[in-house]
This record gives C-alpha cells, sequence and structure tokens, in this order.
C-alpha cells in the first residue's frame, strides 16, 4: 500500500513543519523519482485531500485492493 498525495500537497506540508525533513534532496525530485520509479503493485491512494480518519476508512474499504498475490 502507497500513501501519495500530490506533489505540491506534500511540499507545503514540509513547509508547514518545524523541522525540515528534505535536506539533501527537493521534494519534487524525491516525489518524481519514487512515483515514476515505483512499480504500480497493490493499492496507491492519492490522499491529498483525506483526513487520517478518511485514508483509514478507505484502506479497510479497499483492503482487497491491497492484495499482492504471486
Amino acid at each position: 500500500m502507497v500513501l501519495l498525495p500530490a506533489v505540491e500537497v506534500v511540499a507545503a506540508r514540509e513547509r508547514a513543519r518545524a523541522q525540515n525533513g528534505y535536506t539533501r534532496w527537493q521534494v519534487d525530485e524525491l516525489y518524481d523519482g519514487f512515483s515514476n520509479g515505483t512499480p504500480r503493485i497493490g493499492l496507491w491512494l492519492d490522499t491529498s485531500t483525506q483526513t487520517p480518519a478518511d485514508t483509514v476508512t478507505e484502506i479497510l474499504g479497499r483492503a482487497s485492493d491491497a492484495e499482492i498475490t504471486t
């Protein structure tokens, strides 16, 4: 399962933090590398507009979409 809000949302959240978690790379560089370089296996959720409770509800409601079978 991947929680992947829009890059603009990630950048805004980072700016709002007291400490900067992105010191060596820029948010957009990491985002692009991750989102374009990671195979789309399992459930990927855009949580840009979700509260934590909304995210949990969606995860629980879509648990079967997150299953990976070989």
